[in-house]
């Protein structure tokens, strides 16, 4: 069995989305390479390695002036993405292939089941890690590569929008809870019902963006 051994930026990268995906830190927080350094005990090399690995994934803002910040989503931001996560996601389940959905129920199964776990557990970050992989899972079910692509690069503002909302664990519960009904209503072929439920779920888990202009 060959072993993987993650690079000092890899788990530079980790450590610090984690934090962000915890709400640990907030939007617009400032991250200076000179603090990280001395708290992972490494070089600057590193950690402007990570920090280029979470700007290109969308959580920080890079500064020319050593250091970066949490990125800003603001109320018109958060209702275009949720807007546009809602289309992407009903247009994925209108073109759901059946051969490739069932070949991918028990990953898509799994992260719902992780989800939940995490989520009992206090794991904010896995939890949203693990609800992100679950709808990009179906939406791999359409093998649409250029679905999927435009998806991906969604990802880490759906993930800011579920921080900044900061659920109360009953309803964050309740809304991961409705992955297990979503799975059930696709292997029955119910998908103008999965299409409604996944309406729902976005607009109740993006509350800030759905609020009265």
């Amino acid at each position: 069995m060959k072993i993987v051994r993650e690079s000092l930026a890899d788990q530079v990268y980790k450590s610090v989305k984690d934090e962000i995906l915890n709400g640990n830190l907030k939007f617009g927080d400032k991250i200076s390479e000179d603090s990280l350094a001395i708290q992972f005990g490494v070089s600057r090399t590193p950690i402007r390695e990570a920090l280029r690995m979470l700007s290109e994934y969308g959580l920080i803002e890079l500064s020319p002036r050593s250091h970066a910040s949490i990125a800003f989503i603001s109320d018109e931001d958060a209702r275009d993405i949720a807007d546009l996560r809602i289309d992407l996601e009903l247009f994925a389940l209108d073109h759901i292939k059946e051969s490739v959905f069932l070949k991918m129920l028990p990953e898509i199964s799994r992260y719902a089941a992780d989800c939940q776990y995490a989520s009992s557990v206090g794991d904010r970050a896995k939890s949203f890690e693990q609800d992100s992989l679950f709808h990009l899972a179906i939406v791999k079910s359409t093998g649409n590569k250029a679905l999927i692509n435009a998806y991906e690069k969604l990802d880490a503002k759906i993930q800011m929008l579920r921080v900044e909302q900061n659920l109360p664990e009953g309803r964050l519960n309740d809304y991961l809870m409705q992955h297990l009904k979503l799975i059930e209503l696709l292997k029955n072929g119910r998908i103008d019902d999965a299409k409604t439920l996944t309406a729902d779920h976005i607009k109740h888990e993006s509350g800030r963006a759905f609020q009265e202009k």
